[in-house]
């Protein structure tokens, strides 16, 4: 029986340029100093939340303090309980799930055994997400505070998904359903009470969300008196607003931008661990060039990830060196910077060339185009400095922003190329969902179209492995699989950042994008 227990996120001269390109934009405001009187917190982000549907738009609560999940993501990788006070796997096929006591929803019904079963089974039926990584589960209520969750098959990372923001959002599921019975719209759902956590949305629109802390919250007095979240498209805008003293944190701030608030007193730019690479580079295998293994791994080996960290990214970023970061104990270097080797790549492809000049098959240049998207201000900054380096192989890039990446490579064809801010750990510490999701050939998202029988069984022998020594030699084997295939790389670790006004330069930049909790309070010491 295994427990978890009660205790409980190349260029130098582009880099110059993209620095001074945005130093003109992130230097409007003068000095601050940290705000008095009753602590309140304002955040600047460049996703808008559309309403409060837990199904449709319910990942977005635990990161703003009116959602709770059942389980808290860790730095290490391993969940510990939130609303759930125990988790135990008591047979390969159970897990006993057990609740705090007192936890209620806002609109005053409890959360006990009954409500919770009910939840899991909802979100089984409408999440095609968790019912993909619990195929076949089932969820009774065993207790007053106690579920059984009965899986088809061992499932080792229960823990992980239950502490996954997109998986299971703790709700009333009866309200939620009398709700969609009565066909009224989801902007009803504001103030109806569906949550537990420590923050309530008074309002929302689609510039601003105003919240307040709730009374009677089974987790104590929530710190802040007032939570605003503003949603501001345009990263320079953010950090104007922190500048400017309209709001005390700026999230996703370009990493570029670091260097531009030295020496300032009105903004900061504060980092925090890392838990996974950041950026995906996907080469869509429907299309050419990228339907040859050997271009992909190509382009892989022709990218420099120590210079696109420590010169492009200021050192704000890591070196990706394969799928996960150096820490992982299952790790493995599978990506470096081999020119030699990517130009050999190409000539047996047939993409030669001639001096210095572009490469060439049957007349025609090797050019491919790159997506990137205004949401992740780092994406277009990795864009140019790859297409700089590829360049040097005669690798011909074009650079595209668009508005709604994931909606176009979620298309085979149309596309070539795309760089995606996606972790290969979920936010709860989940390797083995990603690699169903990304790299299965049935895959959900499997936007780089990877159909490689070998592969696939190996992500099926790991996702129902119960033993920890022998599941990390199959993730060893697993990336090595998708190494040879050139399947998939990142471009680099970024540090997890925010740009904070003077009166919170000691956030601390929280796991999983949890940006605020019961406990979230301003400090002014960096060291706090």
């Amino acid at each position: 029986m295994s427990t978890i227990g009660d205790h409980a996120r190349r260029l130098a001269a582009l880099s110059f340029l993209l620095v001074v390109g945005l130093a003109g934009c992130a230097t409007t405001g003068g000095g601050g100093t940290a705000a008095e009187g009753p602590p309140t917190l304002t955040i600047a982000t460049g996703f808008a939340i559309d309403d409060l549907d837990p199904l449709e738009n319910g990942f977005w609560g635990p990161e703003f303090g009116y959602v709770e999940l059942l389980m808290r993501p860790a730095l290490d990788g391993a969940p510990t309980p939130w609303v759930l006070s125990d988790l135990t796997n008591s047979a390969p096929l159970v897990w006993t799930l057990t609740l705090h006591e007192g936890v209620a929803f806002g609109n005053g019904a409890s959360l006990d055994g009954a409500a919770l079963a009910a939840l899991l089974t909802y979100q089984l039926a409408e999440n095609p997400s968790f019912a993909a990584a619990l195929p076949g589960a089932s969820a009774a209520a065993t207790g007053p505070l106690e579920v059984t969750l009965t899986t088809s098959r061992p499932a080792p990372n229960v823990p992980a998904l239950l502490a996954d923001e997109s998986m299971v959002p703790v709700y009333d599921v009866a309200a939620y359903q009398r709700h969609v019975a009565s066909g009224a719209p989801a902007s009803e759902l504001v103030g109806a009470g569906l949550y537990t956590a420590p923050y309530v949305v008074d309002s929302l629109d689609p510039e601003v969300m105003h919240l307040s802390p709730r009374a009677g919250y089974w987790g104590g007095t929530p710190a802040l008196t007032d939570l605003t979240i503003k949603f501001v498209p345009e990263a320079s805008a953010r950090i104007q607003a922190v500048q400017a003293g309209e709001a005390d944190l700026a999230l996703y701030p370009p990493t570029a931008t670091a260097p531009t608030l030295e020496g300032r007193t009105d903004s900061f730019h504060v980092t925090g661990q890392p838990t996974t690479p950041a950026f995906m580079l996907v080469l869509n295998q429907h299309e050419a060039p990228f339907d040859d293994p050997r271009v992909r791994r190509a382009v892989y080996a022709g990218i420099d990830y120590a210079e696109l960290a420590d010169d492009v990214m200021n050192g704000l970023y890591a070196p990706a060196t394969g799928l996960y970061t150096d820490a992982r104990p299952w790790a493995e270097k599978t990506q470096a910077y081999d020119p030699a080797a990517a130009g050999a790549l190409l000539d047996e492809a047939g993409w030669t060339r001639a001096g210095d000049g572009p490469r060439t098959r049957d007349g025609a240049p090797l050019r491919f185009t790159m997506l990137t998207y205004p949401e992740q201000p780092d994406s277009d900054a990795l864009a140019l400095a790859v297409q700089a380096q590829l360049a040097e192989l005669g690798v011909g890039v074009e650079i595209r922003q668009v508005p709604d990446i994931t909606s176009l490579m979620e298309e085979d064809t149309g596309w070539q190329a795309g760089i995606i801010a996606n972790g290969f750990m979920s936010f709860g510490g989940d390797y083995i969902t990603p690699l169903l999701t990304y790299l299965h050939s049935d895959g959900i998202r499997n936007y780089a179209g990877v159909s490689d029988p070998q592969l696939d069984v190996l992500i099926e022998r790991l996702a129902v492995e119960l033993d920890s020594t022998a599941r990390d030699e199959l993730l060893r084997q697993i990336q090595h699989r998708i190494a040879e295939g050139g399947y998939l790389a990142y471009l680099g670790v970024r540090l997890p950042a925010v740009v904070a006004g003077p009166g919170w330069q000691g956030y601390p930049v929280p796991i999983a994008n949890l940006w605020v909790d019961a406990e979230t309070a301003p400090s002014a010491d960096p060291g706090a």
